[in-house]
Order: structure tokens, then sequence, then C-alpha cells
């Protein structure tokens, strides 16, 4: 079945040679055979190529291609970080308004690391804490650890919060100074001034507001439409008084309306109800000052002289200088109270 080729016999001079046969290799009887006859010497020359086995292949693939074909899994870590980013579902724009450039998966990730670190740090601290102190070693680790769970789950919410509060106070700071920009914006119009060179004009000098402008102005210079880039910062502020006034310029423009006087509604409107929000910050400062002198002056300087009296005379318990102390701090958390209660109350605009 494999014996070896027959000899071929060829006539030269009228004499019979007998030719003997090349011998094969062990592998040649398996190489692809030229279809023409003409590619013998191309098919000589030119070395066969044969294929190389698939675990090799699979390891010269990039890593992206064995990941699509099933090579690597998405680790545990992975899911737990998609998933927490999913739970917050406004980050996205948090982060894009706010000008951080990381991914919403990056930025959860760091977040989640610096909470771990956090939390290890102060549960590392407190067990040197509880073992001077005198407790138990396995008392302390149990406390410990007990803190640094709650720790960071407070620093992730923080940490993961940090955008959304930053971008309700870049609001706040906005509202502050937005009317005063408006009303140049309204001087400049009315001197003939273009819209575009108008908001311009108001980019900088009015702080965070001058920011929310300058946005504006950048879209255009990239080529973007004067209505477009409005609409696309109106999405992003956090401040009502922006989104209300740009609005209505917006409007205007794409109905060819009076951009002036639809502003300058706008503006009285805003105005109206900047006084009216005055009035009742009064109001509600009444009420917190007259809690405040009860509660945070009268009671606890009435309150520790009548104690003190009535223990000479009833024996109910005795007053120490640690219950001074006590007493002390009692009263300096509740000044603070009332103190970040009169400031969150207070309107954050000027008129």
């Amino acid at each position: 079945m494999f014996g070896k080729s027959k000899p071929k016999v060829i006539k030269v001079g009228g004499q019979d040679i007998t030719l003997q046969p090349k011998p094969r290799k062990i592998g040649s009887f398996f190489k692809p055979k030229p279809k023409m006859a003409g590619a013998n010497n191309a098919s000589e020359s030119t070395p066969v190529h044969e294929p190389q086995p698939r675990v090799k292949q699979a390891q010269q693939q990039p890593k992206a291609q064995r990941g699509q074909v099933g090579f690597e899994k998405p680790s545990k870590w992975k899911h737990y970080v998609e998933g927490m980013a999913a739970k917050h579902k406004g980050l996205e724009t948090s982060l894009r308004a706010q000008g951080i450039k990381y991914s919403v998966f990056d930025f959860v990730q760091r977040m989640l690391i610096a909470s771990i670190a956090v939390a290890i740090a102060i549960a590392l601290s407190m067990i040197a804490l509880f073992l001077k102190i005198g407790l138990p070693i396995a008392t302390s680790i149990i406390f410990s650890l007990l803190l640094g769970v709650a720790i960071f789950y407070v620093a992730l919410g923080s940490f993961l919060n940090f955008p959304t509060q930053k971008g309700k106070q870049s609001a706040k700071n906005v509202e502050r100074d937005i009317l005063f920009a408006a009303r140049d914006m309204i001087i400049s119009l009315r001197s003939g001034m273009p819209l575009f060179n108008a908001i311009t004009s108001v980019s900088t000098g009015y702080g965070d507001a001058s920011r929310e402008f300058a946005k504006i102005v950048e879209r255009v210079q990239l080529g973007m439409p004067l209505e477009e880039a409005i609409d696309a910062t109106i999405e992003e502020t956090k401040s009502p008084s922006f989104r209300r006034i740009m609005l209505q310029a917006s409007v205007s423009i794409k109905a060819g309306a009076d951009v002036v006087s639809s502003l300058q509604s706008v503006i009285d409107m805003l105005s109206q109800e900047r006084v009216i929000e005055l009035r009742r910050y009064g109001q509600r400062l009444n009420a917190i000052a007259m809690f405040y002198m009860l509660f945070g002056v009268i009671l606890p300087s009435m309150g520790i002289a009548v104690i003190t009296i009535l223990t000479t005379f009833i024996a109910i318990f005795t007053v120490t200088t640690v219950t001074l102390e006590a007493a002390i701090v009692g009263i300096f958390f509740l000044q603070i109270v009332f103190l970040k209660l009169i400031t969150s109350s207070r309107p954050v605009f000027t008129m």
C-alpha cells in the first residue's frame, strides 16, 4: 500500500537507462500536490507553512478578542462595581457637569478603594485605642470591625454623592449672581449688541454664573448653533433661575420674538419671587430665634442653677465636675445645631 515507487526507465541513444526515484520524507506523502504541472518549481521554491496548533493561535489573539469568545470571565469585583454604578443613575450627568473626566465605572471603583482604605485605617486605629483602654483583644477586634463596616458605607455614600453635592453648591453660587449677569446682558442687548456677544460679555466677572454662560460660548465656538448650545447647557445646569432665563431666550430665538422683552419679564418675575422668599425667611428666622433663646440660652443656664439648688435639699444625684463638663458639651452641640439651622434656611441669592 505504501510501497516504494517504481523506477523510471528512459531511452537515450537507443539505450534504456533506469532512474532511481528520489527518497521522500516521512511527511511528504501528506503534503498537497500542485494542481498544475508548471507550478512544480514554484511549489518547490516556496516553503509550505503548516497550520499552527489551535492553542498557539488562541495565545496569539489579543485579550479583547479572547474575552469576546469566552476565554475571560468578568470577576465578582467588576460585577459589584457595575451594580453599584447602576444604583446611581444620575452619576454620569453629575460627572460630566462638574468636568470630571472619569467614566462612571472608574469613578465608582476609585471611590470604593478610597472607602476601603479609610475604613481599614480607622478600624486599626480603634483597635489600638481599645487595647490601650484595656478591653480584651476579641472585644476590641469585634467593635473595630463593626465600626469599620459602618465607616465604609458612610464614606462610600459621601464619596459617591460628592459630584451631586458639588453640583448643588455650584447651583447656589449661580443663584447668587445670575440676576446681576442677566441685567448686564439686557443692557447689552438694548444697546444693539447681538445675543451671542451679550452672552460673551457676561461669561466673565460673575463667578459661577459666568461659567454657565462660558459653556454656551464654548459650544458655539465649536460649531454648534446658538439655540442648541443654550439647550445643551440648560440640560446640564442645576440652577433653576439660569434655566428659566436661558430657556426663555432659546424659545424667543426659535419663535423669532423679541428677546429683550422676554428676558426682562423673566427677570422681573425672579426678582418678585426673591422678595417673597426673603419675607418668608424673616418669618422663619423669628421662630428660630425664639426657640434658640428658650432651648439654647434660658433652659441651660436656669436648668443648671435649679438642679444645683435642688440637689442640696433632695439627694437625687450628686452634681460633680463630670456632670458639669457633660452639660457644657451638650450646650456646645446645641449651639452648633441652631447655627447650622439658621445658615441652612438663609437664602443664598442676592438682589
